[in-house]
Order: structure tokens, then sequence, then C-alpha cells
């Protein structure tokens, strides 16, 4: 059985700069740059905005801290930093924003950390400690919110750390104990956050690369299919027009089936190992993930077959069960495994996963619409779910079916941050709730599959 790190490709599969994580063909490197810019940044754009709302909120603090020097810093606030950093905002709207989206984020990001240091410097003791959780916070925000490349958030926080020294050791001469403690934190967090954004960034290549190559194979396989049809019909063509006897057309007919099954055979292999790549990507970002998957695919194989489902739409159904949350693979892999409850940011990205995954299936032909019940396996019958708030008949039938499985199987499993539920009270959800966020023919085939004992998860 192969090994997971064998299947998925590494740097030199993907011949990427293990340093400076570039693929070394322009062409890619060139439409990799470009797909990132596209899905980055609304990311960008929220969290830059947000970054200014911090940015002023700290400034009411310090009507309460700094009340001397309040004027002066809410000039650098409010006069300097935020027009700056709003400027950067509205520039991102630019249609050539992306040629200096690096430099502009990066230089800005260094403004705000000399205004930081600046007041460090200007405030008195102990007050100017207050300032240095600020920076902190600054550099978290470099190396994982602003989506700039990581060699340019590298060199950004270390130019600001740089500028901290400089003014820590001439201008302020911090004590020799205080530097010592101060730089623990600084330069503990510019290499927790230099691996962040390193991983980030190597993921979010690795997806690329990964999808660029299904692609590849699709255009092939399109090929492949027109240049046999092509040659079908050259073929028979030249049997009509030889009239050669019913015989030789036969004879080639059969070959041509044979053909044509070989061919299929081809493409289920292709599908199967697509969807293995799919499950294989999502199972190395997160374990809780892919068992939850294969659960998931059981259950609603079972109610497929349950409900009478044709076993074309079955086998549908199963192939987009078992990669639901495909989408997955766009979250951090800490917010996918955070112990505690996720703020509203990290909620925000992850609910953002079903759109990830249509985008990520709409680009492989499937002979069934497996990107449309992805898209739809978190909306609701009474329109609370996401991402659309669809309501009762605009949702498929397929992907009402994988919500219930998706309910039960999460809620009787352990997740990071919270133990089992157990099989009960995921049946008691859906009793709770059938009919109103759940399909009510749906909810009783589940119930009864449960207490029946013709179905468990292995």
């Amino acid at each position: 059985m192969a090994r997971l790190t064998d299947v998925l490709p590494g740097f030199k599969d993907m011949k990427m700069n293990p340093l400076t994580l570039t693929f070394k063909h322009k062409e890619i490197e060139e439409e990799f740059l470009d797909d990132f810019h596209k899905k980055s940044l609304m990311q960008v754009r929220i969290s830059f905005l947000l970054a200014l709302l911090l940015y002023g909120l700290y400034g009411l603090l310090e009507l309460y801290f700094n009340v001397e020097l309040k004027s002066f810093f809410w000039l650098i606030r409010f006069s300097v930093m935020i027009p700056i950093g709003l400027l950067v905002l509205v520039s991102s709207f630019s249609l050539d924003f992306q040629k200096y989206r690096d430099i502009a984020l990066s230089f800005c990001m260094i403004l705000f950390g000399i205004s930081i240091i600046a007041m460090i410097y200007l405030s008195p003791k102990p007050v100017d400690f207050s300032y240095y959780a600020t920076l902190i916070i600054t550099f978290i925000f470099i190396y994982v919110f602003v989506s700039v490349r990581f060699v340019s958030a590298t060199l950004t926080s270390f130019i600001i750390l740089l500028l901290y020294e400089v003014t820590a050791l001439w201008i302020i001469k911090t004590p020799g104990s205080i530097l010592v403690k101060n730089n623990f934190f600084f330069v503990s967090t510019n290499i927790f956050g230099m691996f962040a954004a390193y991983s980030i960034e190597f993921y979010a290549r690795r997806d690329f690369f990964i999808a660029r190559l299904i692609e590849k194979n699709r255009l092939h396989l399109d090929f492949l299919n027109k240049d046999l049809e092509k040659r079908v019909k050259e073929k028979t063509t030249q049997l009509k027009n030889t009239n050669i006897g019913l015989e030789k057309e036969i004879s080639f007919r059969r070959n041509a089936e044979k053909q044509m099954h070989q061919m299929n055979l081809k493409l289920r292999k292709l599908l199967n190992d697509t969807v293995g790549g799919l499950i294989s990507a999502v199972e190395l970002r997160d374990p809780y993930t892919a068992g939850h998957q294969k659960r998931v695919g059981q259950l609603v194989l079972a109610l497929a077959k349950d409900l009478n489902f044709p076993q074309d739409e079955q086998d549908g159904l199963k192939i987009a069960a078992i990669i639901h949350d495909i989408g997955k693979i766009i979250v951090p892999a800490e917010i996918l495994s955070k112990p505690i409850t996720l703020n509203k940011i990290e909620l925000e990205l992850l609910r953002n996963h079903p759109v990830a995954g249509y985008d990520i299936l709409k680009k492989i032909e499937f002979p069934w619409p497996v990107a449309e019940i992805v898209l739809q396996h978190h909306e609701r019958l009474d329109g609370s779910g996401y991402p659309k708030g669809l309501k009762d008949n605009e949702i498929c039938r397929e992907s009402k079916i994988l919500a219930v499985a998706d309910v039960v199987e999460a809620m009787s499993s352990n997740r990071p941050y919270r133990p089992s539920k157990g099989i009960k009270l995921a049946l008691q959800e859906l009793e709770k709730n059938k009919g109103i966020l759940y399909d009510t023919d749906i909810c009783e085939s589940c119930i009864k599959l449960f207490r029946e004992k013709r179905f468990s998860f292995e």
C-alpha cells in the first residue's frame, strides 16, 4: 500500500525552490501568482480593513492610560497611518494592484511598525509596555493575514524587528534584562510566524499544482476522446464507401466497442485516481476531515439504497460524500485542529469551504453534479444554511441526504474542540429538526436505519 507521502507531489515533483517557494518554470509561477491573487484578494481587503479598525480602536485606550500624549498619538494614527492604510485598501481595487501588491502591503506594514516603535519611544514607563503587544500583533498579521509571499513577509517583519533593535539599543537605551525579555517574545513570534507563512504558501502552491495537473489530465483525456471519435467516424465512412461487406463492418464495430470499453475503463480509473488524490490532500491537512468524509460516504450510500435511488445516482452521491469537505484544503491547518471555539474570522474562513470545494470540483467533468452537491451540503430547508441561504426546493435532493449524514457523523464523532455527543443525541437532532432544517423522509430513513440496527459506522 502506497504511503501518503509517496502520493502527494514534493518539491522535486513540482520543481519548486524550497527556500523561496517559487516554481522554476516561469509560466507556472505566473499562473500561480495570478490564481493566488484572485483567490486571496477579498481576504486581504477584509483583514486589512479589520487591522485599520483595530489600530484606530487602540487609540481609544490612550484616553485612559496615555492622556498627555493622546493628541500627538492620535495625529499619527488618524492623520497619517490610517489614511495611508485606506489608500492601500482603495488601490487594491485597481486592475494593476497585482503588480505592486507585495511591495505596497509590505511598505504599509513597515510604516505601521515604525509608528508603533515611535509610540514605544515616546511613551513614559510603564505605559510604553502596552505598545509591545501591538507590535507582536503586527508581526502575526504580516505573516498570517496580509497574504504576502513568505519571503516578503519575512523581510518585512525583520525590517521592523531591526528598527526596534536600533531604537531600543541606541535611542531608548533599554536595560539589558528588559531587552532580552522583549526579544524573546519578538523573535519567538517571528519564528512561529515564518513557519506559518511558509506552510500557508506551500500548501497553496501544492493545491494549485494538483488542480493544474488534474486539469491537464482532463484536457489530455478530452483529446483522446475526440481523437477516438474521429478515428471511428473515418473507419465507418471508409467501410461505407468501399462496401467491403457486412462481416468486416461487424468486425470493425466490435473493435471500436472494445476501444470504447477500454477508454471507459481508463476514464473510471482516472476518476478514481482523481478522487483518491483529493482525499489524500485533505487527509494530509486534517485527519479528522478525511475520516469524517469516509464515514459520511458509508451512511450516504446506506440512505440512498434505503430510499431506492438508481445505482448510477448512488455512485455519484457516494463520490460527492467522500470528498464533500475538499474545500477545507484552503483553511489553515491550525484552524482545522484548533481545540477551542473559533473566532469570527476563523469561522468565516471555515464556512467558505463549500464554495472552495465547488471551485475545485467544477473543473472536473464528473458524470454527476458532484460540484453542485458539495456546494449545497450546508444549506438548510428554512434558509438558515450557507453559503447561499437556499430553501427547501432550491436544494438538490442529493445535498439534503449529504446534509443529514454529515450532521449525524459529526455529532457522533470526536472533534479537536469537543468529545463525541453520541448517536442518540444525533438522532434526537434529526427528530427535533426534521421538516425544519432537514428533509423529513431522509431523517426518518436515517433514524430507522440506526434503530433497526441495519447500519453502523465502521
